[in-house]
């Protein structure tokens, strides 16, 4: 003879526990389909409906099918190359003011070539030109007076944390408008950057 269990039948436990709804994953009916489900058979549908015209024309499911999961995979592959595409498109890149400042620092001037390119140019009206050889020739003369190693993966910002200085504060806000700004340089900001490279270099 089996003793009774203390706290009942465990087979009854186990079908009060499957009982309740909380354990209930799946359908009630017969007729009930999950998201999933729903999900998949729309699928099915429109595939259905696609290739149903092809299925037509040759008669053979088989070789519908294969043709058209080929001509699916074609489309995604286009689609994912437009987007490449897109994406490179959408890249920044870097203004012509800001490239013209890039080449004045990698062409080997000094600092002191560098301010007389920015004067000429100022002299001729060439403003955005004249800002970027400004910006170029400050951190020229940084360098080669010992303050400041010239790195040219510094941002203006990472310039202005390195230099800690009032006036090349102001260089570097001006040369920001005139290198990425849209509203870009003009004869006034020339000039303000022209008594702020004064203040920065020049005492130096």
């Amino acid at each position: 003879m089996i003793a009774g269990w203390p706290h009942g039948d465990p087979r009854a436990v186990v079908q009060r526990i499957l009982a309740d709804r909380h354990f209930q994953l799946a359908p009630q009916k017969p007729g009930d389909k999950s998201w999933l489900d729903l999900l998949g058979d729309a699928l099915n549908e429109l595939w259905r409906r696609l290739t149903a015209p092809l299925d037509h024309l040759l008669g053979n499911k088989a070789l519908t099918t294969v043709i058209g999961l080929v001509v699916l995979i074609a489309l995604l592959v286009f689609l994912a190359l437009v987007v490449v595409r897109f994406a490179r498109g959408l890249r920044f890149k870097p203004s012509a003011r800001a490239r013209s400042a890039a080449f004045a620092l990698g062409d080997g001037a000094d600092a002191r070539t560098l301010f007389a390119r920015a004067l000429a140019a100022s002299a001729e009206g060439r403003h955005h030109d004249a800002a970027a050889l400004l910006w170029a020739s400050a951190l020229r003369a940084l360098d080669e007076r010992g303050r400041v190693r010239y790195d040219p993966a510094r941002t203006p910002g990472e310039w202005r944390r390195a230099v800690r200085d009032p006036a090349f504060d102001a260089l570097a806000r001006d040369a920001v408008v005139a290198l990425f700004d849209n509203r870009g340089a003009d004869a006034a900001l020339v000039t303000r950057m022209r008594e702020s490279y004064d203040r920065v270099v020049v005492p130096a």
